[in-house]
């Protein structure tokens, strides 16, 4: 499920509105360098990456790592806030995207 909503830093303070979460059938991996992975959570296969098409990579075959930088991919990871690069945030949802 992908949500809407804004985050405020913990950092500097600074409240944006981002999205994040995976699209349909989906899990969400993001590295450090906040580059997103879509992957299909059944056989691994990549399905997008950074909004753009998939591959018929796999995540294995990528060894967790992000295909764009080569950082460690992680779940659950918030996006990073756009002055500071904090993702201690708090989080105020505005909706849930399907």
């Amino acid at each position: 499920m992908a949500y809407l909503g804004n985050l405020t830093c913990n950092d500097c303070g600074l409240t944006f509105t981002s999205r994040w979460g995976s699209f349909e059938r989906a899990d969400e991996y993001r590295c450090v360098r906040d580059h997103v992975v879509f992957v299909e959570p059944e056989t691994g296969i990549v399905l997008g990456v950074e909004g753009g098409a998939g591959s018929e990579l796999t995540l294995a075959d990528l060894r967790g790592r992000c295909p764009v930088c080569w950082e460690e991919l992680a779940t659950g990871r918030l996006p990073q806030c756009p002055v500071c690069g904090g993702r201690d945030h708090d989080v105020a949802l505005a909706g849930f995207l399907s």
